[in-house]
């Protein structure tokens, strides 16, 4: 199975998220993501046999025991390149991109391939085709460039594999390792 590391905001950042992305995606050309993809990438692990995904589940699960949650909210937009733009992340970013290194060396130590592609801490919202009005596109962006989110404590670590549905992949929740909630935030689920 192939199988990710993400984290997966709650769903009421979701709507938040997906209220900016409709905005952009009123440019022609524009697309938003798809709700089933709106996570932020930690890694990828390549295709496990479905033991090797418990075992890492497990260790990851043991490890991040007690864990307390960062708290983090989206702030501005960044383009990437010209295909995509992201929602930023801010707030207890660092905590996150430690996770992002000690999720890898985990998987590295019980000798599972790991995807070297580096976590960034945004979350790509839309895809922009290559025949977009640039014009269009920048008063857009210009206009949800200052939204910022609501604070929210990371919920955990989610590893989702990929189903393959009518020909298209779909994430699918193979496992949440949670985080502790910080004093002043309830558990999200």
């Amino acid at each position: 199975m192939l199988l990710r590391a993400a984290i997966v905001p709650p769903q009421e950042v979701l709507d938040e998220v997906g209220a900016v992305a409709r905005a952009l995606a009123l440019v022609p050309g524009v697309t938003a993501v798809p709700h089933s993809d709106l996570d932020i990438h930690v890694t990828g692990f390549g295709n496990l046999t479905p033991p090797d995904a418990v075992r890492l589940a497990e260790s990851l699960a043991s490890a991040l025991e007690g864990a307390e949650a960062p708290v983090v909210r989206f702030a501005g937009l960044v383009v990437s390149g010209t295909t995509e733009i992201a929602l930023q992340l801010a707030g207890d970013v660092e905590p996150l991109a430690d996770l992002a290194r000690f999720v890898s060396e985990a998987a590295e130590g019980l000798n599972i391939y790991v995807d070297r592609r580096r976590y960034r801490p945004a979350l790509p919202i839309v895809s922009v085709a290559d025949d977009v009005s640039a014009s269009m596109l920048q008063s857009a962006v210009r206009h949800q460039q200052s939204w910022t989110g609501q604070d929210w404590p990371v919920p955990g670590l989610a590893l989702l594999r990929t189903a393959w549905v009518k020909g298209s992949a779909e994430p699918q929740a193979f496992d949440l390792i949670r985080l502790t909630p910080p004093p002043g935030f309830a558990v999200v689920e």
